[in-house]
């Protein structure tokens, strides 16, 4: 299962995340994989997109290892975090009733 984290958070706590983002990011997961993140700032803030991949049978255990990660950085001004499980085409398509291309 993929899980999609989306954060925002103003300019003016940009630095504050930045050390969570330093202390937390080494951390080891157990059943999520950290497949790829990006960010963009300007404007109202900050704007962040990470994606996690949680081992198939663990995904109770993963989504709380998302949890837990996530927790350190409730301290900062302004910041806002959802995370939601997505899925890649070739899983949505057959729920619909349709084959994914090979």
């Amino acid at each position: 299962m993929l899980y999609m984290a989306t954060s925002s958070f103003p300019l003016k706590s940009a630095v504050d995340a930045g050390k969570v983002f330093l202390e937390a990011v080494s951390k080891q997961f157990t059943y999520a994989n950290r497949v790829g993140m990006w960010l963009c700032y300007g404007g109202e803030g900050v704007k962040t997109w990470f994606v996690y991949e949680v081992t198939k049978g663990h995904e109770e255990e993963g989504l709380k290892e998302l949890v837990n990660y996530y927790t350190a950085y409730f301290s900062i001004e302004g910041y806002k975090v959802e995370i939601t499980p997505v899925l890649k085409p070739e899983d949505a398509l057959p729920l619909i009733g349709l084959t994914p291309p090979s």
